[in-house]
C-alpha cells in the first residue's frame, strides 16, 4: 500500500507539468499546438492567454467579390486586458488587406472618411481612408496578399476603445472594421 501511494505522489507532479508545458504558447507562432498528453486538451481556436506573455487575438480579414462587394473584418475575441496584446492577421479575401488598430472615443463604424493617397493624408475631395493619427499598431507594409497571415504586438495596450480598420482605399467603407476593447 506504502509502494502505491508513493506512486501515486511521484505521478502528480509529473503530470502537473505536462499539463502546464502543454498550455504554454508562442507568439511568434501563427498556429497553436495541441498537447499530446492525455491529462489536458487546448482547442488550437481557443486564443492563448496569460498574465506572462500577454493575450492572443485572431482577426480574419475578407472580401468575396474584391473591391466591389462586401467585406469583413472580425477578430476573436474583441476584448482583451490591458498590456501586451499580440494579433494574428489572416487575409481570407480575395485581394490586398490590412489591419491597422486605432485608439478612439468614436464609434468603429463613424470614423470620418477625410484622408486619400499613401500614407493617407487630409482630403478637400476623393477622401477614402479613415485617420491613422491615434493609430496603435498594423501589420506593416507589405500588405497581406491572399492566403497571408502576419502576427504582430503591441505592447503595454491601455484600456480603451479601439477599432480595427483596413485602410486601403474604399476597404472602412466596405464594411472592413470592428471595434475592440482593452479593459
Amino acid at each position: 500500500m506504502r509502494y502505491g501511494r508513493l506512486l501515486v505522489i511521484g505521478t502528480v507532479p509529473v503530470l502537473a507539468l505536462s499539463v502546464l508545458a502543454g498550455c504554454t504558447s508562442s507568439s511568434k507562432s501563427s498556429s497553436a499546438t495541441t498537447p499530446t498528453t492525455a491529462a489536458a486538451t487546448v482547442p488550437p481556436t481557443v486564443p492563448a492567454t496569460n498574465a506572462a506573455s500577454g493575450t492572443t487575438i485572431r482577426v480574419t480579414l475578407g472580401d468575396t467579390q474584391g473591391v466591389g462587394g462586401p467585406m469583413t473584418l472580425v477578430a476573436t475575441p474583441a476584448t482583451a486586458p490591458a498590456g501586451d496584446v499580440t494579433f494574428v492577421v489572416k487575409n481570407g479575401g480575395t485581394i490586398d488587406h490590412e489591419m491597422i488598430v486605432l485608439k478612439t472615443s468614436v464609434s468603429y463604424n463613424k470614423l470620418p472618411v477625410v484622408d486619400a493617397g499613401d500614407p493617407p493624408a487630409p482630403a478637400k475631395t476623393g477622401a477614402d481612408k479613415v485617420d491613422e493619427g491615434t493609430k496603435a499598431g498594423e501589420t506593416g507594409d507589405p500588405n497581406l496578399k491572399p492566403g497571408d497571415t502576419r502576427t504582430f504586438t503591441i505592447k503595454n495596450m491601455t484600456a480603451g476603445t479601439y477599432a480595427l480598420v483596413c485602410n486601403i482605399a474604399k476597404h472602412y467603407q466596405r464594411g472592413m472594421r470592428a471595434t475592440f476593447t482593452v479593459t
